[in-house]
This record gives structure tokens, C-alpha cells and sequence, in this order.
């Protein structure tokens, strides 16, 4: 008998996927984890039952989510990561000449199954990454380091969910405390063809920021197949970037970083800053 993965939390839109098998199934004191093998994307990590990344694309989301962000600040040397249990967006911020990175996870869980079974995504032994098993709410209210970036790498804002603190203003506005004179913020955010009030709303959260910018890209295991980034820094627009990286990519270019803030016209209008 065949087995299918159906992801339906968003209302009236299935999306499903041939699996070969399901590698492990688990609940942590936050949330059921599983890791399924699929036909098109391989291993593929679920939480609640909701696709977060496989081995497949990740490298899509992972590089959209942290490079235009490490570009938009100068110099970044010290990086927080909120969330990102998988391992792929440190991976990618230490492709950087960064000092450090902290990575906050609230579900230790997540890591230990990622690790095991997505090994691709981590590079969890670089001494410069230290990672953290806690609420990233907690973290940001209580931390006083200083931060140039600051990467949201969490899971939808569900309601009681575990990521739902993470999109409010006041949890901007804790990280905007945080981070250095130029400092940089980027988040994921929901599908905007499916929910863009919600992420219109969290538009108007990031006003304490000077400069905030949404862009876009291809991530086929997400709803749409499309996913957006709200990006915020003190000082710099991160349109105006021009220097390549120095190293090897499979999705980023200079080029997909300018095109990724031309927005069609219906996400223009969506996300216009409210008066």
C-alpha cells in the first residue's frame, strides 16, 4: 500500500508527497517530530505535522534566509540565531569570517533528531557556534550581548504554538535593543498569497526599525512553492548590496539578491507600511 504525507494547515490547500518510509516518529515536551524519506525530496523534517525543511531544497530557504541579511551589515561578527534546531542556518552564517555565533533552540529535541538524520544541514562542531537549549523569548528579554545579526529561524506563528511570541512587537523590539548601530534582523514569514493581513501585520511590528525590506524566493516543500523574508537594519538598505560572497553557493547570487526585493505588484500592495 502506498503512503502519502498530506500537509493541510492552511484552510481549503493540501499539498502531498509519495513517502517511502517514516525514519522516526516522536513527541518532545513542544511538539510531535518526524522525519519521513520522500520520493522527490528525501529526508524531509515535519513538526506538528508541518514540512520545515528537506534535504532536497533546504539549501534554498537556508541561503535566502541568512545571506542578504550577513551582506546588508558590513562587518557582522557576532550572530544570534532564534530557533533553526535543523542546523542549516548556522551552517550557512559560519560560512562567514564570523567571531561567533549563539544559537538559541527552544526544543533540544529537534536538534538531536536533525543531527541524526539530516546531517547535512549542521556544521555543529565549528568551536565558534554555541548552541542553546531555551525559550529564544526568554533569551532576547533577559540577554545583554550585543548582536550585528539577529536570524528568526522559526516555525509559523501558529496559535500556542511555540514560535507564537516571536512575531510580536515587543519581541522586536528586544531585538532591536540588541543589535549593534548597524545592526541587521532578518525573519521567515508566512506564505503572503495565503495570509498576507497576518504578515502585513508583522510588517507594521518592525517600525522602530529605520529601514525594513521584504523579498522572496523559491522554496518548493512550502506552501506555494514561493516563501517571503521581512528583513530590518538600523542603517543600511539591504537593495543597495553589490559585493559577492566568497564562497560557493547553490541558490544565492548577487543577481537573485537584486531580484528577490522587485516585488509583483500585489505584494507591493500588500505590504506598503501602514501611516
Amino acid at each position: 500500500m502506498e503512503l502519502w504525507y498530506t500537509q493541510d494547515y492552511i484552510e481549503n490547500y493540501q499539498m502531498s508527497l509519495k513517502v517511502r518510509e517514516t525514519i522516526y516518529r516522536g513527541r518532545s515536551p513542544y511538539q510531535e517530530i518526524a522525519v519521513v524519506r520522500t520520493e522527490l525530496y528525501g529526508n524531509l523534517l515535519l513538526l506538528d505535522g508541518i514540512a520545515q525543511t528537506s534535504e532536497k531544497d533546504e539549501f534554498m530557504y537556508h541561503e535566502m534566509l541568512v545571506h542578504p541579511a550577513m551582506l546588508t551589515h558590513p562587518d557582522p561578527q557576532r550572530v544570534l540565531v532564534i530557533g533553526g534546531g535543523d542546523g542549516g542556518a548556522a551552517r550557512e552564517v559560519l560560512r562567514h569570517p564570523v567571531r561567533s555565533v549563539v544559537m538559541v533552540e527552544i526544543d533540544g529535541e529537534v536538534i538531536e533528531v536533525s543531527r541524526r538524520h539530516l546531517p547535512a544541514l549542521g556544521n555543529w562542531d565549528d568551536a565558534r557556534l554555541k548552541v542553546l537549549v531555551e525559550d529564544g523569548i526568554a533569551y532576547m528579554t533577559n540577554a545583554r550581548e550585543e548582536f550585528d545579526c539577529i536570524i528568526l529561524d522559526s516555525t509559523d506563528p501558529l496559535p500556542q504554538g511555540p514560535a507564537e511570541g516571536l512575531f510580536t512587537r515587543e519581541f522586536y523590539q528586544n531585538a532591536f535593543t540588541r543589535l549593534s548601530p548597524e545592526g541587521t534582523l532578518v525573519s521567515q514569514i508566512e506564505p503572503p498569497f495565503f495570509h498576507p493581513d497576518s504578515v502585513s501585520t508583522l510588517w507594521d511590528y518592525l517600525s522602530m526599525f529605520p529601514v525594513v525590506k521584504l523579498f522572496w524566493g523559491m522554496v518548493p516543500i512550502y506552501p506555494g512553492g514561493v516563501w517571503t523574508y521581512i528583513i530590518a537594519s538600523k542603517r543600511n538598505d539591504p537593495e543597495k548590496v553589490s559585493r559577492p560572497l566568497p564562497f560557493p553557493t547553490r541558490y544565492y547570487t548577487p543577481d537573485v539578491h537584486r531580484g528577490a526585493f522587485a516585488l509583483p505588484r500585489f505584494l507591493a500592495d500588500a505590504f506598503q507600511r501602514r501611516a
